[in-house]
């Protein structure tokens, strides 16, 4: 049966071709990964909307009393 032991083998091999490709795919496909998210960089937060300084006034708004906005008092 020399036979049988030729295609044992010649299975064995396969499995062995087969598993090398897998893996060699899957370095390929982590390093693919790796570089877009080093292309694309983080991506941003939403930020909340920042307050208003509140050393500025609104519009509208007046001067304290006994305060001028300038010219002679």
């Amino acid at each position: 049966m020399p036979e049988q032991a030729t295609d044992v083998a010649a299975v064995e091999q396969t499995r062995r071709t087969f598993e090398a490709a897998v893996a060699k795919m899957a370095v390929k496909l982590q390093d693919g990964v790796r570089e877009r998210a080093v292309a694309h960089g983080p991506r941003p937060q939403p930020t909340s909307p920042a307050a208003p300084p509140s050393h500025t006034q609104e519009p509208g708004a007046h001067p304290a009393p006994g305060r001028t906005t300038g010219g002679v008092a």
